[in-house]
């Protein structure tokens, strides 16, 4: 018979505690993620057939949502278990969506997100492993059954898929190191060559400028408008050849 009880306070920690031969306390981490991550502490005891949850207002509304099976022990640790492949979801669709802006964007606020995500998997990481150790605690107490080992094979699944998780986050923020690496080579790449074209011109604009007097252009009346012509073509001639070579 299950019972359901709302407690004020949250549980602290995640363990199992054996009171006698036959009464069992257990306590799992469960989790909810909208825009940040929500961790609740359920605590499960049980006696023969009688079994009873306890957890805030909060955790058994998700509690409520989420039993499929309710009949054993075994049977809730599973359900509970199942709820996380959910918050896994939304997790993994949010880290997709920082990887697909890495390609595009470097900014402190993209940054700040994909720190934030991969705290956030750390966090869940730690929970799921405490959790395995609790269902391996349990099977070593005798508590062996098909639900048992369900939710273990589940929980190591969840455990695989936090870690590839934590590498995406860490391959968006590789991502993001490339992109701003891409802009300051094209931004210099720009620079080089505006100072490529000037190089030229500052050349001519420097022979022009010296005071000689055998320099027949000096007294040349269309002498200014020649000089203004040849930096003109130089420059267009080093541009086209830039574009030509696909320099930028």
């Amino acid at each position: 018979m299950l019972q359901m009880e709302i407690v004020e306070k949250e549980f602290k920690g995640s363990n199992i505690i054996k009171i006698d031969d036959e009464k069992f306390t257990v306590s799992i981490k469960i989790h909810n993620f909208e825009k940040t991550l929500a961790t609740y502490s359920v605590l499960i005891e049980w006696r023969g057939d009688e079994i009873k949850i306890k957890a805030t207002k909060e955790a058994m509304e998700i509690i409520k949502t989420t039993l499929i099976k309710r009949d054993t022990p075994s049977q809730l640790i599973w359900s509970l278990i199942q709820h996380e492949y959910r918050v896994i979801d939304r997790i993994e669709d949010k880290v997709e969506r920082l990887q697909n802006a890495s390609l595009h964007t470097y900014s402190s606020e993209l940054i700040r997100d994909v720190l934030n995500a991969k705290k956030t998997l750390f966090r869940m990481h730690r929970d799921y492993l405490k959790t395995r150790n609790i269902i391996e605690a349990l099977i070593d107490e005798g508590l062996s059954s098909p639900g048992l080992q369900e939710s273990l094979r589940d929980v190591n699944e969840l455990i695989y898929g936090v870690e590839y998780l934590i590498d995406a986050t860490a391959v968006a923020l590789q991502l993001m190191q490339n992109t701003l690496s891409y802009r300051i080579n094209r931004s210099m790449n720009l620079l080089t060559i505006i100072a490529t074209i000037m190089m030229p011109l500052t050349l001519i604009t420097g022979i022009y400028g010296m005071n000689f007097r055998n320099m027949p252009e000096i007294y040349w009346e269309y002498g200014y408008y020649y000089s203004l012509l040849l930096m003109l073509g130089v420059a267009l001639l080093m541009i086209y050849y830039f574009k030509k070579k696909r320099l930028f």
